[in-house]
């Protein structure tokens, strides 16, 4: 995987060029759609490019500093690759046919007052699929979302009920595993303990 501090600064230099001093080297393919769907192909990319080898593991032995300085080097230029020749070249189709298709339907005066936001509407979901295929590629989206939205259940242990448990009778012991596992759906299991409850207990 490619260093985060990398991968950080190529999409920092990317929206500067792009958003702050307005560098866009292929004017002939701009679109007058929103900038929303195209900052979300864009973190697509830095997570694609986040989850790749950029240094080979031969040059693994390299000073840290210029390891950083390649991998910048390398996820600025893939990242300038994927966003001027593929999205903008794929916005700026969706734009043509969108512009050719709508007219049919709508007149002018209506596209020209609401272009931006008919073009977003058709770019924004293809944007959402890239972001959802690269997610799925990567399973970084996943992660954060184990990480901070899915439920997480705490076991802690405590030494004299463990013994005081261990010590029991395994009639009891099983009721209260059974108690236990009730509240986590299983029935798997509550089919195992009535079974074994309801065999006599052959070691007594």
């Amino acid at each position: 995987m490619a260093s985060l501090e990398s991968v950080l600064i190529a999409g920092l230099m990317h929206l500067i060029f792009r958003f702050a001093l307005f560098i866009d080297p292929m004017k002939t393919l701009s679109s007058p759609g929103p900038r929303v769907p195209t900052m979300i192909v864009c973190a697509a990319l830095m997570d694609l490019i986040y989850d790749s080898r950029i240094v080979p593991l031969c040059l693994f032995k390299i000073p840290n500093a210029i390891k950083i300085i390649c991998e910048c080097l390398v996820a600025m230029f893939l990242l300038e690759v994927g966003m001027l020749i593929i999205w903008q070249a794929l916005e700026f189709s969706i734009y043509l046919i969108v512009h050719t298709v709508i007219l049919n339907f709508v007149s002018g005066e209506y596209y020209a007052k609401h272009e931006t936001l008919i073009i977003g509407t058709f770019t924004f979901p293809v944007a959402i699929g890239i972001l959802l295929m690269t997610s799925k590629v990567t399973h970084h989206l996943h992660d954060l979302y184990r990480h901070y939205f899915a439920p997480k259940t705490n076991v802690s242990l405590q030494m004299a009920r463990t013994i005081e448990f261990l010590g029991r009778s395994p009639q009891y012991k099983r009721k209260v595993l059974t108690d236990a596992l009730s509240k986590y759906n299983t029935p798997m299991w509550h089919s195992h303990f009535d079974r074994s409850l309801n065999k006599r207990n052959l070691y007594l």
